[in-house]
């Protein structure tokens, strides 16, 4: 799903002043109008964009593909954009962005009918069918999704054995674990395997100085920890506390001054913002505010992210994935939530 550095060389130029909604410096017009749209019209903007984005191969597989304006579907990406169209759906209510899931959902769920040995989901594809079968009360969702986690389950019967099996594949980066791990405890919820997921996190912080590396790979250690802070605490707030709250302090001291980590990267921004949003702390969630609306302020004229942006004119700002414009709604589905305690 992440691959490595994810940077293209562009001319920084100022940035914005996000208590006061205030440009420090002249950056480009196109940025002037997200300004003054709220976090939920930023939100709908860019699912309106990844639900036009979603495309149908001609074997009738049905997702999207890893970069904007490239044909071939990206299956590790298609389970991410779902779920963040079921943010958006849950948040706005528009029901084009639920359509756009359902169209995965049974196309994902007829492509186990088909090859229910040989299929191989990923882990966001199983937490997004158990959410939507709940959703939807549909049990042939639901079905699909325990069905398709016991599939992995013949491989690592204990949630040991799977972060093990990560940390072999992720040897080139280590640091990656954390968040792997994070989306495994988010599937293992979601089709109530509630002990299993407490076998991934004990496996995970037990190996945690392996992955967590903020002095040796900052950026996939901080996606790591953000990532995992928001499926800890849906696991268990109380037992995780003591690292949760390690994690979000560190978060915390590394925000930038315009609101962004680690110089404008759009990734680490939306995954801080998740991690922080629910903080008991108020400067915790206060970061969180400035980190949305920073995601905000850097929307692009379709309604997607670039994966770091400087205020520069499109094309010179990041590549646009799909798996960061989802990333980046997932965050803001949450900024628009505290806007409006109605869409919760």
């Amino acid at each position: 799903m992440l691959r490595g550095a994810m940077f293209t060389m562009a001319l920084g130029v100022g940035g914005l002043l996000m208590a006061g909604s205030v440009l420090a410096e002249p950056v480009s017009k196109q940025y002037q109008a997200n300004l003054n749209r709220s976090s939920c019209e930023s939100l709908a903007r860019g699912a309106d964009f990844l639900a036009s984005a979603q495309v149908e191969s001609r074997n009738g597989l049905v997702g999207w593909s890893w970069q904007a304006g490239v044909e071939a579907l990206a299956p590790n990406q298609a389970g991410l954009v779902s779920l963040s169209l079921l943010d958006a759906y849950e948040s706005l209510g528009e029901v084009s962005y639920l359509h756009a899931a359902e169209r995965y959902a049974e196309a994902l769920v007829a492509a186990y009918r088909r090859d229910n040995d040989g299929l191989f989901a990923y882990k966001p594809d199983i937490e997004f069918l158990g959410r939507l079968g709940k959703l939807l009360s549909e049990p042939s969702y639901t079905e699909a999704a325990h069905d398709l986690f016991l599939h992995q389950l013949s491989r690592s019967p204990l949630g040991a054995d799977e972060i093990a099996r990560i940390a072999e594949g992720r040897k080139s980066r280590p640091s990656l674990l954390g968040f792997d791990g994070a989306l495994a405890i988010r599937a293992a919820l979601a089709v109530g395997e509630r002990a299993y997921a407490h076998q991934l996190a004990d496996a995970l912080v037990a190996r945690s100085a392996q992955w967590y590396r903020p002095t040796k790979d900052l950026r996939f250690s901080l996606i790591s920890a953000a990532a995992l802070v928001p499926a800890l605490e849906q696991l268990d707030a109380a037992h995780h506390a003591r690292l949760v709250a390690r994690f979000r302090a560190d978060l915390t001291r590394l925000q930038e001054a315009e609101g962004s980590w680690l110089s404008n990267e759009s990734q680490v921004t939306a995954y801080a913002v998740m991690a922080l949003a629910k903080s008991p702390l108020a400067d915790q969630r206060d970061a969180a505010g400035r980190g949305a609306a920073w995601l905000k302020s850097t929307a692009l004229q379709a309604g997607s992210f670039a994966t770091f942006n400087d205020y520069m004119p499109e094309p010179f700002v990041g590549e646009v994935l799909h798996e960061v414009s989802a990333e980046a709604l997932n965050a803001l589905a949450l900024a628009c939530r505290a806007e409006h305690p109605r869409a919760n």
